[in-house]
């Protein structure tokens, strides 16, 4: 199964959009939280309109599962498609995903223990705005960064795809920006 990952879009419909068309061919989009609102410590992203990211996400026809964020709040699930969960636990034919937003812990350590609770392969977060894709203790940990809001050096929104390996990929120019992890070697 091919699948897209987005995290921290913030409201902006803007990034949303440029997200799902380089998604077009993926089986599955994730989306690793914080969908609607900017927070009270970032700017308001390009493209901030909650109103017009919720009719858009209401009427994607693709296979989207997205989990709670930490700015997401309980209207939230009143206006998306159905109420989000802490995390979810993706069966890849055999290849265990697990998703959440991520400020439930700060250490890797923590994330890694987290994931191997559920046996998990990989374990996807969101909240940092960074890309990381890394194998740690047998758990692929990746953070597709931010669609919208970046906070790595240079600041480049980014998304990430995960078929036979792992890319992290810019949403300005759809080039692959982190080296990838190759699955079928693992």
């Amino acid at each position: 199964m091919k699948i897209g990952v987005i995290s921290d879009i913030h409201g902006s419909l803007t990034a949303f959009k440029k997200a799902i068309k380089y998604l077009d061919e993926v089986d599955m989009i994730l989306v690793a939280g914080d969908i609607l609102y900017h927070g009270a410590r970032n700017p308001l992203p390009e493209g901030y309109d909650t109103k017009s990211l919720v009719e858009e996400i209401n009427q994607f026809e693709g296979n989207l599962l997205a989990v709670k964020g930490n700015v997401d709040a309980l209207v939230d699930d009143w206006v998306l498609p159905y109420p989000l969960a802490e995390y979810a636990v993706v069966d890849d034919n055999g290849r265990r995903i697990v998703i959440y937003h991520g400020y439930q812990h700060e250490k890797e350590e923590d994330r890694v223990a987290f994931a191997k609770r559920f046996g998990a392969d990989i374990l996807i977060f969101g909240h940092t705005h960074q890309p990381v894709a890394k194998e740690v203790d047998g758990v692929i940990l990746l953070n597709p960064g931010s669609v919208s809001l970046p906070k790595q050096e240079p600041q480049i929104p980014t998304f990430a795809v995960i078929d036979d390996k792992i890319d992290i990929i810019s949403l300005e120019d759809g080039k692959r920006l982190i080296d990838y992890i190759d699955l079928e070697k693992r």
